[in-house]
């Protein structure tokens, strides 16, 4: 059984990206191969009822994980997002590739390869909500930062109201994984990832969706062979700051504005399993 937890639209949040610097026990870890890509399923299976709003396993084999109407990559190159065996708890999971200065990797103008659900109706959020969100990820023979190589935000998962920029994200900066959420609030999730490249980490973040003050966000990471351990907690947030009339998820690979001219790595490919949004 798996266990549980475009150019951005808005000038300013990308701008504050790029200023400021950016724990489920783990089964053995095994050789990962790469399999055939795949939307077809030939029986879709049916979200989950009760407290759980959206899961995807990948244990279709296909890349919407047999879930009708899952987002899949928008990029148009062929290994833009490609299944992968084994998975984080299963026999599947999915890789998404993102190469530098190549459209076949890009959408809406930018170089990413992301899944989503936003036409999952009961994965959407809104004001009011209390959602725990869930992954696991894993950095594909991932570079490591060093000077004076730029301080890219990669990001590996977003909270995105459909017509501004995301309410948070977690992405991969420098050689920490961190949460970002508001004008400038950031978290180390993980201080130094280098240690845990091509190895599954998972991701926890327990959401109260408010636009008048009272929201709360409760951050959780577990490393390989670790319990999930808080990372950051904030409380009184407008954590749905925005006018749109629902948000979504995505996840994958966001690399917003970065190009080998200016010293970003060429290639960066990461593993994902284990989406879960939970009803709190």
């Amino acid at each position: 059984m798996k266990r549980s937890p475009v150019f951005f639209q808005c000038i300013a949040f990308l701008a504050m990206v790029s200023v400021i610097p950016l724990t489920s026990c783990q089964k053995e870890q095994q050789s990962i191969e790469t399999v055939p890509a795949t939307n077809s399923s030939p029986k879709p299976e049916a979200l989950a009822t009760g407290d759980t709003l959206l899961n995807v396993s990948y244990e279709s084999g296909t890349l919407n994980s047999g879930i009708a109407g899952l987002g899949t990559t928008a990029a148009s190159a062929p290994d833009a997002a490609y299944m992968i065996t084994p998975g984080s708890t299963g026999n599947y999971g999915i890789a998404h590739k993102v190469t530098l200065d190549d459209t076949a990797y890009s959408s809406a103008g930018q170089p990413r390869s992301e899944s989503d659900a936003l036409n999952i109706t009961s994965a959407r959020y809104q004001p009011g909500d209390a959602r725990r969100y869930e992954f696991s990820v894993l950095l594909k023979d991932w570079t490591t930062w060093t000077s004076p190589m730029p301080a890219d935000a990669e990001i590996l998962f977003q909270a995105k109201p459909t017509s501004s920029g995301p309410s948070f994200f977690i992405a991969a900066k420098r050689n920490a994984i961190v949460f970002r959420h508001g004008a400038s609030a950031q978290d180390n999730l993980v201080a130094d990832y280098t240690g845990y490249i091509n190895q599954w980490i998972d991701f926890r973040v327990d959401v109260l969706w408010s636009n008048s003050g009272t929201g709360t966000y409760s951050v959780y990471t577990r490393l390989p062979g670790g319990s999930y351990t808080l990372k950051a907690q904030y409380s009184n947030e407008s954590t749905y700051n925005s006018t749109s009339a629902y948000g979504y998820i995505k996840w994958g690979l966001y690399r917003a504005d970065q190009s080998t001219a200016n010293g970003s790595v060429a290639t960066r490919i990461a593993y994902h399993d284990n989406i879960r949004i939970i009803a709190l």
